[in-house]
């Protein structure tokens, strides 16, 4: 075992790792899941490449604390390995498909497999020699099921590529996703650890993938808006240039303009504005379904671009986003401003976008005027001047 090699590989990874996370609590916005996921990858990866360099010291080492450490720490950073392969599933999927709600739904699919494998990590502890055993002179030896780990981390690797695939075949994400880079460099480096015992591979592979993701995600950044964690104006025009560029069929938007948002800023301050756009970000994220995106179009303007839709799904996000303002406005402390939308809906019927952006903006702004007509008639009589939000 080359335990120079292993503190030197280990601990660049760990140097990559805390420097990546160093940037995030620096400069990210803590409201977006996809931040959150990753940050969390990257403290479960941290807390491998230290359990795994001590496991490795302790190898071999005589005493019974050397061996509860030993079984302690391998089956954390066993625990862990799948653990990230996992959260890396849930992270594609945001990423691609930016739905809280399918997200949700998918953390249980894909998490039985994990949790099965936790089971038998937790049973391995009692001596069972599953996964792993530590002899009597405390060397660490694979076990029969040890094979479930990499059968385990591989099919979350090929889930992600499959979820990314299925997307750019729908036409759903955007073409320099980062999943192959990070799947290709952490699967390498986990043949060459599983062929390799004593070499410190793994980890170091896992840290690098991340240096690419992070670094795709910078370029990625452009199409994002930052506020409220939606994508920008920006994208809507890369997805509309594309439906026109295939006259795609079956594409539905939904337009909202937000009542009343300068009084929100007038009322409450800008602060209260800003975060009044964030708590739409999460309101509409929370709404999708697949092949749906949410996009703030400027200021107070947002979108819901549907593909491969249908009069259904269609009326179920719209239901899904009355629900939850709905939910907002009854759940927000007592003085706090009230949220509501004007909207308009759509079917691209092929040829011109800008003809489908001239219809959703012109049905939007008829329910603006149905909303203040009706606001203004029924305030009038009672008061010289606008209500509150």
């Amino acid at each position: 075992m080359n335990i120079p090699e292993i503190l030197v590989a280990n601990g660049t990874g760990a140097v990559l790792v805390s420097f990546l996370l160093l940037l995030r609590v620096r400069g990210e916005s803590k409201n977006s899941v996809g931040s959150e996921l990753f940050c969390q990858m990257l403290v479960v990866t941290l807390l491998a490449q230290a359990t795994e360099t001590i496991s490795f010291l302790l190898d071999g080492v005589p005493g019974a604390a050397s061996r509860f450490w030993l079984y302690l720490m391998n089956t954390v950073c066993t625990g862990a390995a799948v653990s990230v392969g996992f959260a890396w599933c849930l992270y594609v999927d945001f990423r691609v498909y930016r739905s809280i709600g399918r997200l949700r739904r998918r953390h249980l699919l894909l998490g039985a497999p994990l949790l099965a494998l936790l089971v038998l990590l937790v049973a391995n502890l009692f001596g069972t020699g599953w996964i792993f055993s530590i002899s009597a002179d405390n060397a660490y030896h694979r076990g029969p099921l040890n094979i479930l780990l990499y059968l385990l981390l591989f099919g979350y690797y090929a889930e992600s590529v499959w979820q990314v695939h299925k997307a750019k075949r729908d036409g759903v994400t955007v073409e320099f996703f980062s999943v192959y880079y990070f799947v290709i460099t952490c699967a390498v480096g986990t043949v060459l650890q599983g062929a390799f015992y004593g070499m410190a591979f793994g980890w170091l592979s896992v840290a690098i993938a991340f240096v690419f993701v992070d670094s795709q995600l910078r370029s990625l950044r452009s199409y994002l808006d930052e506020l409220s964690g939606l994508f920008g104006r920006k994208y809507m025009n890369y997805c509309l240039d594309r439906i026109h560029a295939t006259q795609e069929k079956d594409v539905y938007g939904i337009m909202m303009d937000v009542n009343c948002f300068k009084e929100i800023n007038d009322t409450y301050g800008h602060a209260e504005g800003d975060r009044a756009i964030q708590e739409i970000g999460h309101i509409l994220s929370g709404a999708l379904v697949a092949n749906s995106v949410a996009i703030r179009m400027s200021g107070d303007e947002f979108m819901v671009l549907i593909r491969h839709g249908s009069e259904e799904i269609l009326n179920k996000i719209c239901a899904a986003i009355e629900q939850r303002v709905q939910h907002y406005n009854a759940t927000a402390p007592a003085g706090s401003f009230q949220l509501s939308f004007s909207t308009g809906v759509a079917k691209y019927e092929g040829g011109s976008v800008e003809k489908f952006l001239v219809e959703l903006d012109q049905r939007m702004y008829a329910e603006k005027r149905a909303f203040h007509a009706a606001r203004d008639g029924h305030a009038a009589p009672e008061q010289g001047n606008a209500p509150s939000i």
